[in-house]
């Protein structure tokens, strides 16, 4: 009998520690980098894919060299490369910006019909309970119309953000069914991350996507998932001093 109780005890521990770790990821915000240093033409990976996927199965980011656009879905990584192709994430690669949460869709953010990418944005925002906050959102559905892109591997010394973004490649297309992965920055976090939204694309049949330039949604419902703490693994050394201007709002 005692051997059963201990027994007992540890696996109700245990049980307790799974409990309280994941009540802690569900609001955390993941983040790797800063748009800052980002923008500056720093693209020097930091963590693996592996150790990302610790801490979050949704979100957006970018690959080592800006070597294309990264979305994060139902735990699986894809990398979208300059042919408009996702493709699947080898553990081993690395990021220098990305952003990820353990989504859950605790907020419903209604439908979204007929908006475009403007509009969009504009009500999703007028829905969040707190707009002083990150948030991650998702958005599935018919898409009349969705343009996405993604930009080629950038070689060393590498460019502004702002230069590197004139050589992308651009995927128009329409009557597409899929899912938007956005994250929303609040205005005093620009910084960190890009203010107002920042939306990554994937088809539903998970071949094709990018970052999100203009969209007409046909028919679409949306869920949001608040963030309550967030851990940043700041670059490494000194930002570059950004020479030029910075990209254009939406585009980096």
């Amino acid at each position: 009998m005692p051997r059963i109780a201990r027994t007992f005890r540890a696996a109700l521990a245990a049980a307790v520690l799974v409990a309280l770790a994941g009540a802690a990821w569900a609001g955390e915000l993941y983040q790797v980098g800063t748009i800052e240093a980002l923008t500056a033409g720093d693209y020097a990976g930091r963590e693996t894919f592996a150790a990302l996927a610790r801490h979050g199965d949704f979100g957006l980011g970018t690959f080592t060299d800006l070597d294309g656009e990264m979305v994060a879905m139902d735990g699986r990584f894809y990398q979208v490369r300059t042919d408009g192709v996702a493709y699947s994430v080898a553990p081993s690669r690395k990021t220098p910006f990305a952003q990820v949460v353990f989504f859950k869709g605790s907020l419903d953010l209604g439908r979204a019909d007929g908006l475009d990418l403007t509009g969009l944005g504009a009500a999703l925002a007028a829905r969040l309970p707190d707009p002083t906050r990150f948030y991650a959102v998702r958005l599935d559905g018919l898409f009349t119309m969705i343009k996405t892109r993604s930009v080629p591997a950038q070689q060393q010394p590498w460019p502004p953000l702002a230069a590197a973004v004139a050589a992308q490649s651009v995927f128009p297309m329409e009557n597409t069914a899929g899912t938007m992965v956005g994250i929303y920055t609040p205005p005093g976090a620009a910084s960190l991350s890009p203010t107002g939204w920042h939306f990554h694309f994937l088809t539903a049949d998970r071949k094709r996507g990018g970052h999100v330039l203009a969209a007409t949604v046909g028919v679409a419902k949306a869920r949001g998932e608040q963030v309550t703490d967030m851990r940043l693994v700041f670059p490494a050394g000194p930002t570059p001093r950004l020479e030029g201007p910075p990209p254009a709002a939406g585009t980096e």
